[in-house]
């Protein structure tokens, strides 16, 4: 399927926003909410205000204010979880691109994200 889209006028971006939704309809997509968060780091940078910010896509299960997290060979626990509102939220679920604040460190690109139990247990030498 193919669809015209027009970054300039925007135009067609209507037409592919349904053709996406109805493609996942029929393909049945479905992911995981009630479980343990994973996903990938899709930037990490220390900010002079807030701190290690990591951009997460969270892929399945939902990552939660509080939660125990590992990103590559940093780990700690969600602070805040910010969306791409730059809105505080308690919570985010699967296909959802959110920064992260609390981790030990500034993670890589590309690093997977993992949330565990315990953060001692789990912790990456």
């Amino acid at each position: 399927m193919m669809v015209p889209v027009s970054a300039h006028t925007g135009e067609g971006v209507d037409a592919l926003l349904e053709s996406i939704t109805l493609t996942a309809e029929i393909l049945e997509f479905s992911a995981v909410v009630d479980a343990p968060a994973s996903g990938t780091v899709l930037e990490a940078r220390l900010d002079k205000g807030r701190g290690k910010v990591t951009t997460i896509l969270v892929q399945s299960g939902t990552l939660k204010k509080g939660d125990i997290m590992i990103a590559g060979l940093e780990y700690g626990k969600v602070k805040q979880i910010v969306d791409d509102n730059g809105k505080p939220v308690k919570q985010a679920g699967p296909s959802t691109p959110v920064e992260v604040l609390g981790l030990s460190g500034v993670p890589n690109s590309g690093d997977e994200v993992l949330v565990v139990e315990s953060e001692r247990k789990d912790q990456r030498s």
